[in-house]
């Protein structure tokens, strides 16, 4: 028995709706970079917003960039080097970290 169209484009509603859900669960719209040493405390973890980011669309960055899979931490050399952050944020591109206040990553969480 096949559908009537309007029942059809109502699956297609829904199913799009519930992955979308699905999708802004799995990837935060904010998030914590954790730390490469737990054992330091400060400066406050760097906080990084995929909304800011979104122009490039997922596959600017994942995997490439960052595999998706637990993020690890990193640190300014790797960022020097090229590498996460680095990747983009080397004043071409994007604001690059050196001589940018440290207060436009890390931030305290409050």
């Amino acid at each position: 028995m096949r559908l009537p169209p309007e029942s059809r484009r109502l699956g297609a509603v829904l199913a799009l709706l519930v992955s979308s859900v699905a999708l802004g669960a799995a990837f935060p719209a904010v998030l914590r970079i954790p730390r490469r040493d737990p054992g330091v405390s400060y400066p406050p973890r760097a906080l990084f917003s995929h909304r800011s980011h979104e122009s490039f669309g997922c596959y600017g960055c994942h995997p490439s960039t960052f595999p998706q899979q637990t993020l690890v931490g990193f640190t300014h050399q790797e960022m020097s080097e090229g590498k996460f952050c680095g990747r983009c944020h080397d004043g071409r591109t994007a604001f690059a970290i050196p001589g940018t206040a440290c207060t436009r990553c890390h931030v305290d969480a409050r």
